[in-house]
Parts: C-alpha cells; structure tokens; sequence
C-alpha cells in the first residue's frame, strides 16, 4: 500500500511540474547525452526535438532565425550528424557532420576549429555551422549583396548569406539551369514547407564570372538590391510578454490547441490579439515540423499555438472585449491606425457610436483630406468643436451630411451606417444581383437599397437588420473590418 502511495505522489509530482522547468530538463538530458558523444567511443543520433532545440540555440544566440538554421541543417543531411553505423557523417568533398563543415585542415586550424569534435559533438558542430553562416552575413556590401537595410529578423534578407555558406559557384545561380534546384533556394523551399512561412520569392539578380582563374566562382556587379515585398520576419524567437495576433496564409483561422501538439480547442479567427506567456517549444509529434508552438492567453483564450500562426505586433488585448470574433475586428482595425480604444485599457464594444467618431475611422481609413478651398455646407458646427476636421472632410466627401446637417454628437443609426459605408466603398462591393427578405427592413424603406448591397456581399449576415437601433462601437468594427477585407482582395 505505501509503495502504491509514493507512486501516486510521484506522478502528481511530475504532473506539477511546470512545463519550462519539464523542457529544462530535457534540455539537460540533451546536453548528458551529447558529452557521452564526443568521443569515438560512444556516438548517438540525438532525437529529432533534441537536434530542433540545440539549432535553436545556436541560432538564437548568433541572431539567426531558426527557420533558416533547422531549414540548413535538414537541405545538408536531414538532420543527422552520424550515419545509421554511428559514424560521423562525412562526405567525398569533405563536409563534416549535421552541418556539413567543409574546410580545409589549415583553414580549421587558423579557425582554432576542433576537428575530433566537429565530427562527434553535435552541438559543437552546429554552433560552427551559425558562425559560419553569420560571417557570410557580414559579407553583405562587400563580397555579396545587401537586400534592403538586411534586417536580420527578416528571413529573406539572408538569401545571399545562404548561398555563400554552400558556395558561390554556377551551381547556386538560380539564372542558370540545373538538374536539381540551386543551395538557397531549397532551403527556402524546406522553410515554406516545414515552418510553414510564407517566404517570398526572391527577384533576378545580376551575376557575372570574372575571375578567369577560376570561371565558375560567381561575383556581384549589384551591391545593393531595394526589394520593399521582401518582409518575411521570423515568428520563432518570441518570448514571454510579447504581444501577438493570429494570422495563418493557408486557412481562415489560426488552431489554438490544448497542449504542445494537443488536441484542437479553438479554431480562433485572423487577428485574434493574444499574450505569450511560454514557449517556444519545440513539436515532438513529425519531425518535420520545424515551427515551434507558444504557450498563448487573451480573452479567454488559454492554449498553445504554432509559430507559424501568429504574427507579433502593437496589439492591445482589452479587458471588456470577450468575443473573439470583436476581438479580431478591433485588432485589424487598430493595426491599420482606424481604431482605438480608451486610456483606461477598455475597449466599451457595447457603447453606442457618435457620428463624429464613425467619421474619423472613415477619413483615417481612406486618408481623406479636406480640399482646397472647400467651404463648409453644415451650419451645426464650427471650428474648434470636437471631431469639426473628420466630419467636414466625410461632408466634402459626401460621406455624411445629406440632410444638410452633421450632427456630430447623435449617435448611428445601423441604417446610417449602411449608406455611410455604400458611399464610402461603392465600388469595392458588388452591385446585388438579387434582393433579400429581411424580417424588419422592407422593400420600400428609405435606404433598402444601401443596406441590400451590405447583405449580398456578407457585410451583414443576419435576417433582422434593426435598421433604427444604434449602432455600437463592436458592430461598427465587425462591419468595417468584412468591408476592407473585400477592399484588400481588390
């Protein structure tokens, strides 16, 4: 019986252990194991998860981002640094271990490079492998060239410094032909596939051979290339504290899960806001997945999400807000500049809308200006009055005002707001082919038609409209947010 006891306090002990400390301890059970390899004595493949985290690391604490560094690893030897016999993997031109070192043995002593343990230390080996790559980044101006300001958070930046790493030689000129795609461009290939990170493509370049020496060596008449598309950043080295949204390219929802490769607890919506507060950590369930998951909270969400799923940014996560789908609206709107909340960290989603604030969202949206000369047609205000700038511009614009006033402190009607929005963004919806029945809007109302056009193109999506109710400050973001959507797709 007592034996049975300690056994049962045991588990609950493991099952309280905090999952940073759990990962610490397999960390160090890692760094056990690569001691016992570093001789010829005792070699070991290391597990894939373990292999994920010492390329991490490395990459890291060098400044590379890790989906480079995994990508690398997996293009030179699928991530292995000993063969099936548990010799070190060493191929013809002289490429050692998980990282494919190939120098010379004066090159390696110059380097102060530990041969014997760049064959049998994993670790060691990749740490080589991040410093080589990060001197061919310093190349960038001078020997190859420099994208853009070479952020190197941004993972398309470093195009040029991966080249280098394998060689700069005919057979990585993507302008030429191969029988198998050039160095940096399959391991550009393994990160789209593997991390899940929608790398760009990188535009043609210039090259030339003028070393007559030696004709296959490739050189850069361009030192410098402005490509403004190329802003890939790295998702893989956030931390606890940073402020995120979810955003994934293959689907119209982010999975937010019960665990590091759990189960499916939400399917949130694009630009749900959301706080790390653990992680990163590496996926144990196919050791193909390169991305990491981040233990994730904000409005009620308590969850675990991949790295590929989430973008960090300046995203506020308001305490009143418990709609996800609110949520999702007010973050894309705020990003975009639209929308704010108040100094106290509130968002009031259920406070009805003013009309001058309808009005600033509009014109900060469409970055409208006051032209020249224009001459205010409304006599309900006046300069100095709050939101006077916003509402004469929306009247400039036709925008509000039909009715010869402003009225910049009534509130919204969701019939308003329906032929705000029509006028506004004609020509981003589509004319309706076909009328809908509403249960409180008939045909012949004043703006049937405005609020039609909302419906056929999913701006609304409800049989009972309630045309004179106000609008509220959610409903507004939740309208907007589906109207600039279809703005983005033109």
């Amino acid at each position: 019986m007592r034996s049975m006891v300690a056994s049962l306090w045991a588990v609950l002990a493991i099952l309280l252990v905090p999952q940073a400390v759990i990962h610490a301890d397999i960390l160090d059970e890692t760094n056990q194991k690569i001691e016992s390899s570093k001789t010829k004595q005792n070699t070991v493949n290391l597990t894939t998860v373990e292999i994920k985290q010492l390329l991490y690391e490395a990459a890291n604490k060098y400044g590379i981002p890790a989906e480079i560094l995994k990508a690398m690893a997996y293009v030179e030897t699928g991530m292995k640094q000993f063969d099936d016999m548990g010799n070190p993997i060493v191929t013809e031109d002289g490429g050692i271990g998980i990282m494919q070192v190939t120098l010379t043995d004066e090159e390696l002593q110059a380097k102060k490079i530990d041969k014997e343990r760049l064959m049998y230390d994993t670790k060691y080996n990749i740490d080589i492998g991040a410093q080589i790559l990060k001197e061919k980044w310093n190349w960038a101006g001078t020997r190859i060239p420099k994208i853009n300001d070479q952020n190197p958070n941004i993972i398309e930046h470093w195009y040029f410094a991966v080249m280098a790493y394998n060689g700069l030689s005919k057979r990585n000129d993507p302008n030429l032909p191969h029988e198998k795609k050039p160095y940096q461009e399959r391991v550009f290939d393994i990160i789209r596939n593997h991390s899940l990170v929608n790398v760009k493509s990188i535009p043609s370049f210039e090259v030339e051979y003028s070393d007559e020496n030696h004709p296959d060596i490739i050189y850069f008449p361009v030192k410098q290339y402005t490509w403004p598309q190329l802003n890939t950043m790295t998702t893989q080295h956030y931390k606890a504290g940073d402020k995120v949204y979810t955003w994934n390219k293959d689907a119209s929802y982010s999975n937010i899960r019960n665990g590091v490769d759990g189960a499916v607890i939400l399917k949130a919506a694009h630009y749900t806001p959301l706080e790390i507060v653990g992680g990163p950590y590496e996926s144990a369930a196919n050791p193909y997945n390169h991305y990491v998951y981040y233990h994730v909270r904000g409005n009620g969400i308590d969850g675990y999400v991949a790295s590929s799923n989430v973008v960090k940014g300046e995203v506020k996560i308001f305490t009143d807000i418990s709609s996800n789908e609110v949520a999702s609206a007010v973050t894309y709107l705020s990003l975009k500049g639209v929308i704010n909340g108040y100094t106290d960290g509130t968002f009031r989603p259920n406070d009805k809308l003013l009309r001058r604030h309808a009005a600033k969202m509009l014109v900060n949206e469409l970055g409208l200006k006051l032209p020249n000369g224009y001459v205010p047609k409304a006599k309900d205000m006046k300069p100095g009055d709050l939101g006077y700038e916003e509402m004469v511009i929306a009247e400039a614009y036709g925008l509000m005002g039909q009715g010869g006033n402003l009225r910049p402190n009534e509130y919204l009607t969701r019939a308003q707001m329906a032929s705000i929005l029509v006028r506004a963004y004609q020509q981003y919806y589509d004319t309706p082919q076909t009328q809908k029945t509403f249960a409180d809007v008939p045909q012949d109302f004043w703006n049937y038609k405005d609020i039609n056009t909302l419906a056929y193109n999913g701006i609304t999506v409800v049989d009972t409209f309630r045309p004179n109710e106000h609008v509220t400050r959610s409903q507004f973001a939740l309208f907007l947010k589906r109207t600039l959507e279809r703005k983005e797709q033109e």
